[in-house]
């Protein structure tokens, strides 16, 4: 307790406990970068450089000249060390490999991981500072010089932190704490092998528009999320459906112009790369996945907040709704699907994912079908064929679908989403159809819709059959929109939600 109310008293810089990190190719391609929190193990992905200082500074020190692993660099107009270590990686074809990660080390944050193994120690700030120094390769006599004080002053500190760290001389203590410092890696890896999928998704297909966190709740859960938007923008929760990669890509522009805040937590069986006997032995996920969305409302908001549900994620929000509602202020159902198709297509979808959940029953058959699954939607060419069949009768969603409004066309995020989140996918068809429709009386939070007209997923007739009609219900009609009107009519759906949330 002492401890701690110094520490509070001294007021601590917040970036003391965070690792600002970045991967290269041996070459210095950028890939992706991160900031890695020491305190409470959390990772947030960063794919755009410009985002944060520390990864823009690695970002240009490995473009400007060659680097190699063991590069050390000291800063000094920002008084910090840029450091480039190897690390092995595989490819996706299993292919083994090197690339470098570059971390930043300020003298806050080394005085954090030194105090972490050297507890008992207790080195003086000033004894800290000058190990720092000297490990980042400044000789005494300049480091006296840049601290205004004697070169003597600064000879004392090092006998000082030899005796204390029991270390024979300067050599010694360099290589002691050098290989403390190491431990940044393994804080800025932590989590990072566990959730890779997440991670090219939004290096790959995100960038610019959401990062990815990672981080543990204190349950020891492991959280996953992006976020988008300004950091002092009205927070608003969004919970996805099995699409829902399409509606981020190019959102960043619209969550700036609305001042929006966007956290869209990623379920369990969606973008996993956990083990297959580890998805098998997995049960209730919509029960865990809404725990997880709960506690990120805890960690990263001041509740109440703006809800929205996504496609097939609107009836899970319903549910969430009914069991947290002192979470939220308001819900919002954003081109919900109901996933309730025509009496002659009812045989033929229902059961193919009814059918999937039934696997699960035999094990090694569920083994089989789940590697074919994953190898079939892998083909981007075979999504691009499954898709336009499915949409076939919605231009305007076919139009986002080849990438006239974001850019980009879908059917390779489709691919990589569909086969690495068969779980989550069969999990929440199966929720859908089988389970009784939720009870949208008992919501004791205002409610708005915002549909297109010409979504071909649920007809909003049958979205409003559900919802109360006691004229409570407020309705938007998005004009010529399809099932992703978040990506064809960004503004004007955005724009709506900017204003229930306000």
């Amino acid at each position: 307790m002492q401890k701690i109310t110094e520490r509070i008293h001294s007021k601590v810089n917040p970036a003391a406990f965070e690792i600002r990190w970045a991967e290269f190719e041996l070459s210095g391609r950028f890939l992706r970068g991160g900031i890695s929190n020491i305190s409470d193990l959390s990772t947030q992905i960063v794919t755009n450089t410009q985002r944060d200082f520390g990864i823009n500074l690695l970002a240009r020190r490995a473009a400007r000249s060659e680097i190699s692993a063991g590069t050390l660099e000291w800063v000094p107009q920002y008084d910090l060390f840029l450091w480039f270590l190897p690390y092995r990686f595989y490819n996706e074809q299993g292919k083994p490999g090197v690339r470098l990660r570059g971390l930043v080390v300020s003298d806050d944050l080394f005085g954090e991981i030194i105090d972490l193994f050297n507890g008992q120690a207790q080195l003086t700030a000033a004894e800290k500072r000058t190990l720092y120094q000297l490990v980042a390769g400044i000789e005494l006599r300049q480091a006296a010089e840049l601290d205004h004080v004697g070169y003597e002053t600064k000879r004392a500190q090092t006998k000082g932190a030899c005796e204390k760290l029991q270390c024979s001389g300067q050599k010694d203590l360099v290589r002691k704490a050098m290989g403390q410092l190491f431990h940044l890696m393994s804080v800025s890896d932590a989590d990072l092998k566990q959730t890779s999928v997440a991670a090219v998704m939004a290096d790959k297909f995100l960038s610019g528009d959401m990062d990815l966190v990672i981080c543990r709740h204190e349950s020891g859960r492991k959280l996953r999320y992006f976020v988008g938007g300004p950091e002092d923008g009205k927070p608003v929760i969004l919970v996805h459906g099995m699409m829902f990669p399409v509606i981020l890509k190019g959102v960043a522009k619209f969550l700036e112009r609305h001042r929006l805040r966007l956290h869209v937590p990623i379920r369990s069986g969606y973008l996993e790369t956990g083990t297959l006997s580890g998805l098998f032995e997995t049960d209730g996920l919509i029960e865990t996945g809404l725990r997880d969305i709960e506690q990120i409302v805890e960690r990263e908001c001041r509740a109440p907040v703006t809800l929205i549900g996504n496609s097939l994620g609107g009836p899970v929000a319903i549910q969430l709704a009914l069991e947290s509602p002192h979470l939220f202020s308001h819900l919002i159902l954003q081109s919900v699907n109901l996933a309730r198709p025509a009496e002659r297509e009812a045989v033929q979808k229902g059961g193919f994912y009814q059918g999937m959940q039934d696997i699960k029953s035999d094990r090694y058959l569920f083994k089989l079908v789940n590697l074919e699954y994953r190898k079939f939607y892998s083909n981007s060419g075979t999504c691009q064929h499954i898709l336009k069949t499915h949409f076939a009768k919605s231009k305007i969603d076919l139009m986002v679908l080849d990438g006239v409004y974001c850019g980009t066309p879908a059917y390779e995020m489709f691919a990589m989403t569909y086969a690495s989140s068969v779980t989550g996918i069969a999990e929440d068809f199966r929720h859908v159809m089988s389970e009784d429709p939720p009870d949208c009386s008992r919501l004791q939070l205002p409610l708005s819709v915002i549909h297109g007209s010409s979504d071909p997923m649920t007809p909003m007739s049958e979205i409003m059959a559900l919802l109360p009609g006691d004229g409570s219900v407020r309705n938007h009609v998005i004009e010529a929109a399809g099932h992703f009107a978040a990506a064809s009519h960004g503004d004007e759906v955005w724009e709506i939600i900017a204003r229930t949330a306000a």
